[in-house]
């Protein structure tokens, strides 16, 4: 397929960057360290984006490989199929969505959206059971819908090109080498990546910062033993947002460290009636504004509330 940037596309552009786009304007969980604390500020941002903006962003961009729908439930949204085929009829190599999980519990559901074209799924688990995954989604049989969704992607798995991997946000919580056991197995059977994101100080996370995090060497001593546990077992498991300098000499794989993401963001922003939005790091597309964020391995990692974390692609060539 041509990679050409498209007549009216966004230039100058890595296409190796994955684009995000805001779907979801509400969420069925209530995490206790969600970085989008503003529920209703969400709700008016997203619920304002059309299926003809979303048509119009994934046609501008149809030269890169991959599409991530987030923000919020993104299955929520009662066009999410429909948005899932434009983007595999566009030629998306990898077209995606950062989920909570739980409207895959619904067998119907999986199948229609994989037929659609989903093939890679991000499904957030904090904790190997329903009083710990529970308690930090603020949501009852969160676990278990989030279980259940992750056994029926597996198992269409069989009959779909699928990567189906998880996301949990480590802290205080749920970040004791014993939870970290618990819920390797429970997820190896099923996923092919686990993400270990480090909890970030946004939105709620930065409410609820000293009840929940820890230090970063303290997590990564936490880690360190964590891998102990499963000395010359090649786990696929990967740290993100923890310094690349505080996971050193305790024990961590080298495989799991110094990974980055590489995408852009959109969503809706008028710089006409709020200039305030539009920075030097946005461009304005059709009134979308793109934002760039990169991280790299090594760098002291940062963060913005309107970033979602996702797979990273690891840069072997920085330290």
């Amino acid at each position: 397929m041509n990679r050409e940037n498209p007549p009216g596309g966004i230039l100058d552009i890595d296409l190796n960057e994955r684009l995000h786009v805001d779907i979801g304007a509400f969420c069925n969980n209530n995490c206790i360290f969600c970085m989008e604390e503003d529920r209703e500020g969400r709700e008016a941002r997203v619920g304002r984006i059309t299926p003809e903006d979303i048509k119009h962003v994934l046609t501008s961009n149809r030269a890169r490989k991959e599409v991530m729908f987030v923000s919020g439930e993104p299955t929520l949204n009662r066009h999410f199929v429909s948005y899932v085929r434009w983007a595999a009829t566009l030629g998306y190599e990898r077209v995606g969505v950062i989920s909570n999980g739980r409207r895959f519990a619904d067998p119907v559901f999986c199948a229609k959206a994989l037929s659609a074209g989903l093939n890679y799924v991000i499904i957030s688990i904090h904790g190997a059971d329903e009083k710990t995954h529970d308690g930090l989604t603020r949501s009852p049989r969160s676990f278990a819908q989030a279980m259940e969704g992750i056994r029926n992607l597996s198992t269409l798995k069989r009959r779909f090109p699928l990567q189906l991997n998880t996301s949990t946000v480590l802290n205080r919580r749920n970040s004791e080498p014993e939870a970290l056991d618990a819920l390797v197995q429970l997820l190896t059977p099923h996923v092919d990546q686990m993400v270990f994101n480090i909890m970030q100080p946004f939105g709620r996370g930065q409410t609820h910062f000293d009840r929940l995090m820890l230090k970063y060497t303290e997590l990564a001593d936490r880690l360190g033993h964590f891998f102990a546990n499963h000395k010359g077992k090649e786990l696929p498991v990967y740290l993100v947002d923890i310094p690349y300098c505080t996971t050193e000499n305790r024990g961590i794989p080298d495989i799991a460290r110094g990974y980055i993401e590489r995408y852009v963001h959109y969503e809706v922003a008028d710089a006409a009636t709020d200039p305030g939005k539009a920075t030097n790091k946005e461009r304005i597309e059709g009134g979308a504004a793109v934002k760039h964020r990169q991280l790299r391995r090594g760098d002291a990692l940062e963060t913005d509330e309107n970033s979602r974390l996702t797979e990273r692609h690891r840069d072997d060539q920085e330290q």
